[in-house]
């Protein structure tokens, strides 16, 4: 490795993270939401993935904030945690905020990965 990391994985995502895509909808005045299920490793708000579409498409997104319910809290209180992982509350479900795309980008099924698989 070279003395600037060269060749290291951009810090944001596991190299195993993989997301089911469940339901996609917009929230006016505050963009693309899609909610699922973490299946493998962890992301960060923040990290650019990749969408591999159920039709064998691909292409990349950025996870602008991540949500999730209020472990203990009251029916719509929500935290917004720095990282998505599968192991964590509700069983790795989660609410991805994506930056500058569309609702017809996504479709039920769909996979957010690391990198560009």
């Amino acid at each position: 490795m070279g003395l600037f990391g060269l060749g290291k994985k951009r810090p944001g995502a596991s190299a195993d993270f993989s997301f089911r895509v469940d339901d996609i909808f917009t929230i006016k005045g505050r963009g693309l939401v899609v909610t699922g299920q973490v299946t493998a490793g962890e992301v960060l708000s923040g990290a650019a993935v990749t969408c591999c579409t159920i039709g064998g498409d691909s292409f990349p997104c950025v996870i602008h904030q991540i949500e999730q319910p209020k472990p203990g809290g009251a029916r719509g209180e929500f935290i917004h945690p720095d990282r998505a992982s599968a192991d964590g509350p509700f069983q790795g479900s989660y609410a991805l905020w994506i930056a500058d795309r569309q609702p017809g980008d996504f479709h039920p099924g769909d996979r957010l990965i690391s990198g560009n698989e």
